[in-house]
Order: structure tokens, then C-alpha cells, then sequence
């Protein structure tokens, strides 16, 4: 029997008092548990007498709410007919729920009725009523009234994605209507307010189709060549080019290869790269051979690819060496591929592409198995452009090669230089993770056991052993060893004053203090108080700002309480737009970024709303504008970067599965910033980012009844469902959150495929996964644990 069937079935035998049933309703409202909320908002009703007139207004709207987003129209139309009879409610909102209900039922006039009765108390919110009110005067034949609803509408402030929306409305609708004129202008207007090369390149073309469908053959065409000139990667104008070639219109060959190269069109590309070349023997732009070039490889002509680019050599030697290794490399022909990075290295050796080159000659040599000769080029990296991001990793990787190939004390040597070179950079910490890790069994073999206890004191200046020569070095370059006692006392120290809350950084703190990945012996303190210690964080606020000690800091500040944004975002929030209102109110968000005290109102602000990724982003980049870390604010502002949403269902999930509440927190802050109606590219919904097929699967296992993937949405099947998900990958990976955290992620079968060449040994498991989405989320989620640990683990 499924959890959901089980909570029905005991609600069926629970007696509460009305204002309690109110209470349970609000509850399951907030979850999305709409099925569940109308029961206790109906038996509220039915026994009613206890209840204030406010009460059961109160009741009466929510009740309507819930019906209306469970499908339930004529339920939620008579609920709010009801309300709107017996009581004053001053919530004009239900208006908008109320005229959505009647559009549903296909009642266009009482929706027109409802939206003008809202529109007139709220005006500002036009650019969002009146495109409804357009296509229900359409659907009654209205014309006229609908083109006026639309006019208005642009006329209304709005999010800039909004009033492109309305203008693309009144562009098919001056098209439809024979107004090509005007159908132009829209198109011109969005073009100007595009910030994207494909939405500038797709209006300058259907305004040229709108010209052609008007008869101005010329203006088309100038559109046309407009496109193709000013946006070439855009796929409408290759759409543009192929109508000026079939009306033989002549066009720049450089630009038509250009734009055929971009719509993946690689002949046709060829063709007119070569006339270009053949029309201007003496003045083409060297690139034209780069292009050609990268048109052959698309079409599997490799030999003619590289003549292109030994072509493109003769003006740009440095650029046409890196191109071609790279290609080589795309064509799996390692071997000519580090030689051609090699030759770049030898001839440009300060050149850009040098730290470039000298990385990718060390990873594929690593792929070719040449684990020696890998060591000694990334070390040579470090060694030649220390400077360079890429160079932590390169003494890092290095050393995990060779420690992998038997050579600790190599490997030792190269982590300890990332670590003291590099303390603050995420693979310095690396290096001080496997230093803390290696050591002790290098101790043990050399008889010599780390101090028992660890005062933290100054460094120390190391001792030494007998100089040790590398493996992987020529037979002239020779390193020390300090100490290797000394050296581990070191990194521990190094360890514990670490400011780096990165995942290697944290995990270094915690192998010096000797804890164990996701794992936490306290159960966690939730504050029950939401303004726990909120006192404290911002009497910090004031003292970092220089303000007086009375100042009023939490309340929203006149310039976002008359914000004309924030509020018409408040009332899309209100009437259910969660994606409109939130793309107002992250507008606002952004206009303040850099004003501290502002972002901190909107942190709260966007928490008591309920829009819950806007205010950890405000609470993050408050961290980030103070300089602190989590650890060293004040909690109440970490809490609000780390926060316990839904906890009445994590807390009792985690409990049912057996994994801590604080994995699920971090998991669910990863997936989806605890926003539940969350889309990701690869169409996974809701808090805990659950795909179509894994949820269809997961309804199945948990036969949960009358299960649509739209349900992923609503915050208690989401949750549910991704906490069973991770349940069962804990349970077939023996409890190995890395490895779980993969297949959550990545799938069960690369998971296991980890899991078998780690060997289940944690830090290996995290280096040998090989997606670097999949390495980056358990990463961030091993970090979050260990926030979410010092926040509410009591540690």
C-alpha cells in the first residue's frame, strides 16, 4: 500500500477542530497535496461555526485554489462564487483564478467578465490580462476588441520577454489580417530589444517575408542580405540565402559560406568558400581556408581539412599548429596530435596557446597509456607556466598517475607542491586530500607513525630524508622529501586552517579531523523559529554597512517597495504565474546585485513569499559581496544560502528510508534550489529533478495511483519520489552515498562502472568518474552535506 493511500486512509479516521483542518489544509496547499487540501478545507466548512468570518473567507479561497490547479474548474468556480457572495475579500487575485476557471470550462464571456473586474483594480498587470483577454474576444469573433486588448497590452510595463511575447501575438495577428505594415514594425521592434543573434537573424527574416508577402520584392530581399551580413549563425538566415540563390539574387560568398557553414550546409559551404577564394586570389581573408577546413572534417575528408589548414598556416602559423592538433585530436590520431601540440610548444613556447598546448599533450598521453611520459608533461606544465589556471590540476593529476602507477613518493612530492603553491585553489586542496590520505600507510611502511595528538602552531620547518629521484623525471632531476612525520603533521594543520569550502576543501577538513563522509552522529537541530539568531546576522549587516545601530534593515527598503516590478511579480505569484512572477522578481533581484543591504531584504522577501531559489541566490550573493564563507557569517545568513524547506516531508522521508534528512536537503538544494517547479534541459522536473521515465518507473514501484508526469511538480511527489529513488540506489551500492549520488545523476550502470574501478574506496571514486557533470554534482553535494552539517548538525 502506498505512502499516499495510507495517509488517506488514516485522515479518513482523524477528528480535528475546523480551524485544525484549516491549518492541515494550508499544509498540504503548500506541498501541492491538492486532493488532500480540498478534504480539510471542505470539512472546515462543513463545521464551520468555530470559525472567524476571516477564517472561512480564507477557507472558501483556498479551497478554490486547490480545485482550480486540481483540474476541478466548475469546483473552483463555485468556490470563489461563493466566497465573493458571502464575505468582502479584499484579494483581488481571486479574480484572476476565477476568470482562468471560466476559460477552462469554455465560458469566454464570464472570463472576460473576471478579467476586466481584476484589470480595473490592477491595472499594471495589463501585459498579463490583456493577451488572455485577446484570445477569448477571438474565440467570440471580437476582432476589433481583441487587436485593442493587445495594443494595451504592449502598452503596459512588463519583462522585456513578456513584450516580445505580445509583440510576436500582434505580429501574426497584423499578418493574418493583411497589415503587413505593421506585422514589419513588431518584427522590428523585437529585433532591437533581442539580445541573441537567432532571434535577431529570425526577425530580420520574416520581416523580409512579411515584405515579400506585401509584394516589396526589393525590401525582402534587403532584408534578406540584412541577415545574412549581420547575423550568419542565425538558421533563419540560411532560410534568407536559399530565397535570394532560388531568385538568383547575388550574394557575398564569403557571407553565403559563411551562413551555410553555420546551418551544417558543409557543400554548400565549400562551394561558395572556394568561389571566394577563386574571385579574390590576392585580398581573401585567410579564414575562409579555417572554414574550409572544418567543412571537410564535418564531411569526413580529412586529408583535404589539413591542407586547408596547412593554407591557413601561411598567414596564422601559431593559430593553424593549435587547429591542427586539435583535429587530429577530434579524429582520435593522438599520436599526430601531440606532435603537433609538441611543435607548438618548441616554436611558440610563450605563445597563447602554449599552457593549452602543453595540457593536451600531457592528457593524451595519458589516454595512450603513457603514464611516465603524461607525469613528466603535466609537472612540466606547472613547472613552465605556473601562472596558468590549468596548473594546480596539472601537479595534482600528475601526482594521482603516479601514485596509481606505484610511485608514491613521487606522487607525494608533486601533492605537497599543489598544496603549498596552491593553498587556496580547489586542486591544492586536492593535493592536501591525498597527502592526508597516503601518508599514514607511507608512515607505516617506513615504520614511522604520525604524532597521536596535533597542536596547531606555526609551520615547522621540515626536516629531511636522502634525496629521491623521480620515476618519471630525467635521470639529472632529483627532488626531496621533507619529513614525511613532519609533512603529515603539516598538512593537517593545513587542513584545519583551510578557508576553501569547495569539495576538496572540505574534504581535506575532514579527514583532518578525522570524519567521515555523510556522516554526522547528531541529529539535526531544525530552528523552530524561522528568526532564530536573525537578531545577530543583522546587527553583522549594520556593522559591515556602517549603519546605526537602529536601523531598520529587514523591512524592504522604498526603492524595491515601490518597485513597479517587484510588485506586478507579487501579483503573478498571487494568481499562480510562478514562472512570470519569478521572471519579474529575479529582474529585481539583479538590478540590486551589488547593494548588499537590498539583497538581504530580498532574501527574506523572496523566502516569505515562497519563491525560494530567488532567495538563496540573494543570500549566496550577500555571502559573496561580504567575503565571508558559510562558516564565518552569522548562521542565520548561511540558513538562508542553506535552508531546510519542506523538512515536515524530508524529515519523516529520510526517517522511512533510512538515510540522513541532511543528504536529501543538500541533494534537493543541488537539484533544484528547492524550486519545485524546475526544468532542466534534459526535461527533468520538479524539486528532485526526476526524468519522465524514472518517474514513470518510480509510480510503478510505489503504485501510486492516477500518476501524470506533470505530478513531478508538486513538492510531496517530487520529494517522494527522489527520496525513494536515492533509498534504492543507497540500498545497491551498499550504502556508498558517492557512488548512489552517480547513479541518481549519471544512471546505476556508469555508476557500477565507478564503483568497480574505485574499488569502492571513496576519493577514488570521485577521480575516476569520467562525466564531469556527474563528478561536479556529487562534488557539490558532498560540500552541501558538510554546510548543512555545521548549520543544523551541531557541529
Amino acid at each position: 500500500c502506498h505512502l499516499k493511500k495510507r495517509f488517506e486512509l488514516l485522515l479518513e479516521r482523524v477528528v480535528c477542530f475546523p480551524s485544525q483542518r484549516l491549518q492541515l489544509g494550508q499544509a498540504a496547499l503548500l506541498v501541492e497535496d491538492f486532493s488532500t487540501a480540498i478534504v480539510h478545507f471542505q470539512a472546515a466548512l462543513a463545521h464551520s461555526q468555530t470559525l472567524t468570518p476571516e477564517q472561512q473567507a480564507e477557507a472558501l479561497y483556498q479551497l478554490g485554489v486547490a480545485s482550480f490547479r486540481d483540474g476541478r474548474f466548475d469546483e473552483a468556480v463555485a468556490a470563489f462564487d461563493r466566497l465573493l457572495t458571502e464575505y468582502e475579500w479584499g484579494e483581488t487575485a481571486v479574480y484572476f483564478y476565477l476568470a482562468r476557471a471560466h476559460t477552462a470550462l469554455g465560458d469566454q464571456t464570464a472570463a472576460i467578465t473576471a478579467y476586466q473586474t481584476y484589470l480595473q483594480v490592477n491595472p499594471d498587470m495589463a501585459a498579463y490580462v490583456n493577451p488572455r483577454l485577446a484570445e477569448l474576444y477571438l474565440a467570440l469573433g471580437e476582432v476589433d476588441s481583441a487587436l485593442a486588448a493587445l495594443e494595451a497590452a504592449l502598452a503596459a510595463p512588463a519583462h522585456r520577454l513578456t513584450h516580445i511575447a505580445i509583440r510576436r501575438q500582434l505580429a501574426q495577428f497584423y499578418l493574418d489580417s493583411g497589415n503587413y505594415a505593421a506585422a514589419i514594425s513588431q518584427y522590428d521592434a523585437i529585433r532591437e530589444m533581442a539580445v541573441t543573434e537567432n532571434t535577431q537573424g529570425e526577425m530580420t527574416y520574416l520581416a523580409g517575408t512579411a515584405e515579400l508577402m506585401a509584394g516589396n520584392t526589393e525590401a525582402a530581399y534587403a532584408r534578406y542580405l540584412t541577415g545574412i551580413t549581420s547575423y550568419p549563425r542565425a538558421y533563419k538566415s540560411y532560410l534568407g540565402l536559399i530565397a535570394l540563390v532560388e531568385a538568383g539574387i547575388p550574394v557575398d560568398m564569403f557571407q553565403r559560406g559563411l551562413v551555410d557553414f553555420y546551418a551544417k550546409a558543409y557543400q554548400p559551404a565549400i562551394a561558395a568558400f572556394r568561389a571566394y577564394i577563386e574571385a579574390n586570389p590576392e585580398t581573401y581573408r585567410a579564414d575562409a581556408h579555417l572554414y574550409l577546413a572544418w567543412s571537410y572534417e564535418a564531411i569526413g575528408d580529412l586529408p583535404t581539412a589539413l591542407a586547408e589548414l596547412a593554407d591557413y598556416g601561411r598567414a596564422h602559423p601559431p593559430e593553424a599548429l593549435i587547429e591542427t592538433a586539435k583535429m587530429y585530436a577530434r579524429a582520435g590520431d593522438w599520436t599526430a596530435a601531440i606532435d603537433g601540440y609538441e611543435q607548438y610548444l618548441a616554436t611558440y613556447p610563450e605563445g597563447r596557446d602554449a599552457p593549452f598546448a602543453a595540457w593536451w599533450s600531457a592528457a593524451l598521453a595519458e589516454r595512450m597509456g603513457e603514464i611516465q611520459t603524461a607525469v613528466s608533461r603535466y609537472e612540466r606544465l606547472a613547472n613552465a607556466y605556473g601562472w596558468h589556471q590549468d596548473a594546480p590540476e596539472a601537479l595534482f593529476r600528475a601526482g594521482w598517475l603516479a601514485y596509481n602507477n606505484g610511485d608514491t613518493d613521487t606522487a607525494i612530492h608533486l601533492w605537497q607542491r599543489a598544496a603549498q603553491n596552491y593553498p587556496q585553489a580547489d586542486y591544492g586542496a586536492a593535493g592536501l586530500v591525498w597527502l592526508l590520505k597516503v601518508l599514514p600507510a607511507r608512515l607505516a611502511e617506513t615504520a614511522v607513525s604520525p604524532t597521536a595528538t596535533l597542536t596547531i602552531t606555526p609551520t615547522l620547518t621540515p626536516t629531511t630524508t636522502a634525496p629521491v629521484t623521480s620515476t618519471f623525471s630525467s635521470p639529472a632531476e632529483t627532488f626531496v622529501l621533507p619529513n614525511l612525520e613532519e609533512l603529515y603533521a603539516q598538512s593537517r594543520r593545513q587542513a584545519f586552517q583551510l578557508r576553501n569550502t569547495g569539495y576538496y576543501g572540505l574534504r581535506a577538513q575532514d579527514l583532518a579531523h578525522g570524519r567521515e563522509p555523510f556522516v554526522t552522529a547528531v541529529p539535526p537541530n531544525l530552528p523552530h523559529d524561522p528568526a532564530a539568531g536573525q537578531a545577530e546576522a543583522e546587527a553583522w549587516l549594520r556593522q559591515w554597512l556602517g549603519l546605526s545601530p537602529n536601523t531598520d534593515v529587514r523591512t524592504l527598503s522604498p526603492e524595491l517597495a515601490e518597485n513597479p516590478r517587484l510588485k506586478i511579480g507579487q501579483k503573478l505569484w498571487q494568481a499562480g504565474l510562478f514562472e512570470e512572477a519569478k521572471r519579474e522578481l529575479e529582474a529585481v533581484r539583479l538590478s540590486v546585485n551589488d547593494d548588499p543591504l537590498l539583497t538581504y531584504q530580498l532574501a527574506l522577501y523572496f523566502r516569505d513569499l515562497g519563491l525560494y531559489r530567488s532567495s538563496i541566490l540573494a543570500a549566496v550573493n550577500l555571502l559573496t559581496l561580504s567575503g565571508e564563507t558559510v562558516f564565518t557569517a552569522p548562521r542565520f545568513i548561511g540558513r538562508l544560502a542553506y535552508p531546510v524547506y519542506y523538512a515536515n516531508l524530508i524529515m519523516p522521508l529520510a526517517n522511512s528510508y533510512g538515510f540522513h534528512p541532511l543528504l536529501q536537503f543538500a541533494l534537493v538544494r543541488q537539484e533544484s534550489l528547492f524550486e519545485s517547479f524546475a526544468r532542466s534541459g534534459a526535461a527533468a522536473q520538479g524539486l528532485s529533478q526526476v526524468i519522465p521515465d524514472t518517474g514513470a518507473y518510480i509510480a510503478r514501484q510505489l503504485q501510486w495511483p492516477d500518476y501524470e508526469n506533470e505530478d513531478l511538480y508538486r513538492p510531496y511527489v517530487g520529494l517522494t519520489f527522489g527520496a525513494f529513488y536515492l533509498a534504492q540506489q543507497l540500498q545497491a551500492f551498499d550504502g556508498h552515498v558517492h557512488a548512489a549520488l552517480a547513479a541518481y545523476n549519471a544512471g546505476p550502470g556508469n555508476a557500477a562502472r565507478w564503483y568497480s574501478q574505485a574499488g569502492g574506496e571513496i576519493d577514488q571514486f570521485v577521480e575516476v568518474v569520467d562525466f564531469a557533470e556527474t563528478r561536479l554534482y556529487i562534488e557539490r553535494i558532498y560540500a552541501g552535506f558538510a554546510i548543512y552539517r555545521y548549520l543544523y548538525g551541531g557541529e
